[in-house]
């Protein structure tokens, strides 16, 4: 998505990192960031959020090693069951001042915390901030076990809004419904061939299409690490970008902006969070079809072994 298309000065075009550290099956997170530098400070430190220099900040007050979201799965019903049927739930980190006599901070806490499920993560006390974060948005992952046509659909719920995400068997695209993105798509490679029926697609790269046909953001995973084997421990998962307004600064900015994104653009976070772990429930399932489907085989060669 060339960056000269977006004419408007007064927005700007975001590239918004993802990166995973799976350490095991049950402890799977996927997390995106303002950056690359941010996403590199944040693997480079281990997620040790409290520890001195695990954080930077910026001349803007913004700071880096510190995710923007972090996708996993729920601990639900759904996490007893096989993890491609698994449900998935979406956190936002907020910064806070550290001080608790701080009148911003009242302000802050009132303005993200109040009324939400939150986790307190740590004080960094090099920074003086504290670090929380909110329960965004939960995701229901149903499969379609009677249609010959759906093959999975998403449900994201947040507060006041949610968005459904239907994926289809033979199709090079993603139905999109929800009010702010009516009868919109995500498309493989720019629909070149069948990626469903080819199946050998290392590489993808996905683009939102509005239901006027125009590109409202792009999600590439080309140049992701360790391309070549998909369900590694640690690595880097692509790159979204997308277009954000450019807010008007009044040069009294003191404290980390945790809404430098606007809310259309959240939202497509968490899409792109859908496309990952579709991907990799579709590669466990796979892996899981293959090792069944050996063990068939061996069974029927030894039972025919023995007549």
């Amino acid at each position: 998505m060339p960056e000269n298309c977006f004419i408007n000065k007064n927005v700007t075009v975001n590239n918004i990192p993802f990166y995973t550290n799976l350490t095991s099956i049950f402890s799977d997170s996927t997390y995106t960031f303002c950056s690359l530098e941010s996403m590199k400070l944040f693997k480079k430190t281990g997620n040790k959020l409290h520890k001195s220099s695990s954080i930077q900040r910026l001349d803007d007050f913004k700071y880096i090693g510190i995710p923007l979201f972090q996708c996993q799965l729920k601990k639900d019903a759904s996490y007893l069951l096989s993890k491609e049927r698994s449900n998935l739930i979406i956190y936002k980190y907020i910064v806070l001042p550290f001080d608790e006599n701080n009148d911003k901070r009242q302000q802050m806490m009132a303005e993200h915390l109040d009324n939400r499920e939150y986790k307190f993560i740590c004080n960094n006390e090099e920074h003086n901030i504290s670090i929380y974060k909110v329960v965004f948005s939960e995701i229901k992952n149903e499969m379609a076990l009677l249609s010959l046509s759906t093959s999975r659909t998403y449900t994201l719920k947040f507060r006041n809004d949610h968005i459904v995400m239907t994926f289809k068997k033979f199709h090079d695209y993603i139905e999109v419904e929800n009010s702010v993105f009516p009868n919109a798509k995500w498309i493989y490679n720019d629909n070149v061939g069948n990626v469903i029926v080819d199946g050998f697609f290392i590489n993808n790269n996905y683009k939102l299409i509005s239901n006027d046909k125009l590109i409202v953001c792009e999600f590439d995973n080309t140049e992701r690490s360790n391309k070549w084997i998909t369900y590694t421990k640690s690595e880097y998962m692509g790159l979204l970008r997308l277009v954000n307004s450019i807010k008007p600064s009044n040069g009294k900015v003191q404290y980390h902006d945790n809404n430098f994104l606007n809310d259309f653009n959240e939202k497509i976070i968490c899409m792109t969070f859908v496309l990952i772990a579709h991907k990799r429930f579709k590669k466990y399932d796979e892996r899981k079809r293959r090792s069944r489907n050996g063990f068939n085989l061996r069974l029927m060669r030894d039972n025919t072994a023995t007549l």
